[in-house]
């Protein structure tokens, strides 16, 4: 094919003859990207298979759950998505679910092997009865801590941290605003009534979720009855779980509260055939049976199975 003599006389065309053979030189910027060797690409970079992503819940029926205390929350645990929501945002007394934080801490400052003394005792509330004088390993103290609720098991171990329990609490609400727990205060360490410790169903959640990674933490609260004894064996004392849904099917925790400010209050974890629900009550005159029907709505109210629209658009995988 001959080329028009209007182009051949055309200065352009010569230009482009003259001008294109340059960006083949060595050096040059188009030199070297014809050259990339793609077998030195990191594979990595171009070819990652992120992980997937949880599944989200789908709401298969409509209705709402008829939950009678202050707040609630239902969470499905594996994606976070909140499928169930009343006043979670309000800030209310937590009475003995401030033991959460309190186990929390100990698990990040003090092996579980480590040997504490009681060095005082106080009868405020639920206690174990512990004497002072008496040698235990930690471990066995957040078992009692969080399984019977002591609440001179969570002053024994507060004043074992350095500074004492003021520096505990002090390290609570640290921690607290660590875990984005905005609307969030501590005053104690095991959750008696105070006009400065408060906090709100969504914070609780938040802090129940990162201290389920906790091995140790996730395997105690499941704990039924036991004993823990001191070192030498002759002083034991039975430890009763406060929870008493740890029969339910598919129920590993997580903790019970009660005051006469906070009602009563509870944090369920539960999990069963691939599910997993996290649920907070405050302020509930019937906390278990409530948690009940919260786990039991979530349960035929949701698929756990995203909608494939790959599939419905006729796409194969």
């Amino acid at each position: 094919m001959k080329l028009p003599k209007k182009i051949l006389s055309s200065p352009f065309w010569w230009l482009f003859l003259v001008a294109f053979p340059l960006l083949f030189l060595p050096g040059n910027s188009f030199y070297e990207l014809v050259q990339l060797d793609f077998e030195k690409v990191p594979e990595a970079d171009c070819f990652q298979v992120l992980p997937p992503l949880p599944p989200l819940p789908v709401r298969v029926l409509a209705g709402e759950p008829e939950i009678e205390a202050y707040s609630a929350l239902l969470v499905d645990y594996d994606s976070g998505e909140i499928l169930y929501q009343k006043n979670i945002d309000q800030a209310l007394s937590p009475a003995s679910l401030t033991k959460i934080m309190t186990a929390l801490i100990v698990l990040e400052e003090f092996p579980c092997d480590q040997i504490l003394t009681v060095e005082e005792t106080q009868e405020i509330g639920q206690v174990i009865g512990l004497a002072a004088g008496e040698q235990f390993k930690v471990g066995d103290l957040l078992y009692a801590l969080l399984v019977m609720s002591g609440n001179d098991i969570a002053s024994i171990l507060a004043d074992a941290y350095p500074g004492g329990e003021t520096a505990f609490v002090a390290r609570m609400n640290q921690r607290a605003k660590e875990l984005g727990m905005e609307k969030t205060n501590f005053a104690n360490p095991h959750g008696l009534d105070d006009s400065n410790h408060y906090l709100t169903a969504r914070d609780l959640s938040k802090l129940t979720c990162y201290a389920l990674k906790n091995p140790v933490f996730a395997e105690i609260i499941k704990r039924g009855n036991g004993q823990i004894c001191d070192l030498t064996g002759e002083s034991c004392y039975l430890i009763e779980p406060t929870n008493e849904l740890l029969d339910f099917p598919g129920i590993l925790g997580v903790k019970t509260g009660w005051t006469d400010q906070a009602g009563g209050c509870f944090v369920g974890f539960w999990e069963q055939d691939g599910r997993r629900f996290l649920s907070v009550v405050l302020g509930s005159d019937d906390r278990f049976g409530e948690t009940q029907d919260l786990l039991g709505w979530g349960l035929v109210s949701y698929s756990n199975q995203s909608f494939d629209w790959l599939k419905f658009l006729g796409y194969s995988r």
